[in-house]
């Protein structure tokens, strides 16, 4: 027993000591710190187009209305002509997939729609309208476009001789869709 009361005694001592002396202050200095020198920062490279899925949406809104043919979706800029359009002409029962572009005289092609469930390529030819326009008749029935309006997030549309559209599936879309199969 003494020696653990003695043993104990020689702890508390060693608790009880004094802590080494701090390490002496630095010397201030006169002149204040310099301010950080600003670091250049590099310019990212220019990202190569990648998948679909990958790029930014088109930038736009959609935008809905009736008339006398049917109902129309428009997607584009703001105060600007559409970049592309669904059209229900109700007399006909006919849906018209339509994008800004126009081929040489006499020339046509394919509009092909990617969406997260699959894709489809459609024929087209200029509308013939006074707006460069290339369009696509197709059955309301083709189940592409429900594809393409339950598509996640956003659909593309390719057509040869124009810039990729990445347009977002929004609930006009769908709409007009709707009103033609009613």
């Amino acid at each position: 027993m003494r020696i653990a009361l003695a043993l104990s005694a020689v702890i508390l001592l060693t608790a009880c000591s004094n802590s080494p002396d701090p390490a002496p202050a630095r010397p201030i200095s006169a002149a204040p710190p310099s301010a950080p020198r600003p670091v250049a920062v590099a310019t990212p490279a220019p990202v190569a187009a990648g998948p679909w899925e990958d790029m930014a949406a088109t930038p736009g809104d959609w935008a809905y209305r009736r008339d006398g043919r049917g109902s129309i979706a428009l997607f584009g800029p703001a105060g600007a002509d559409a970049l592309f359009a669904i059209r229900c002409d109700a007399a006909r029962k006919r849906i018209y997939l339509t994008r800004a572009g126009q081929f040489s005289a006499g020339d046509t092609g394919l509009m092909t729609v990617r969406a997260s469930n699959g894709l489809q390529s459609f024929p087209v030819s200029n509308t013939g309208s006074g707006t460069p326009l290339v369009g696509a008749e197709l059955d309301p029935t083709n189940p592409h476009l429900d594809v393409m309006a339950y598509s996640r997030g956003k659909f593309s549309v390719s057509v040869k001789g124009a810039v990729d559209l990445i347009v977002p599936s929004w609930p006009e879309f769908g709409r007009v869709v709707e009103d033609c199969r009613s």
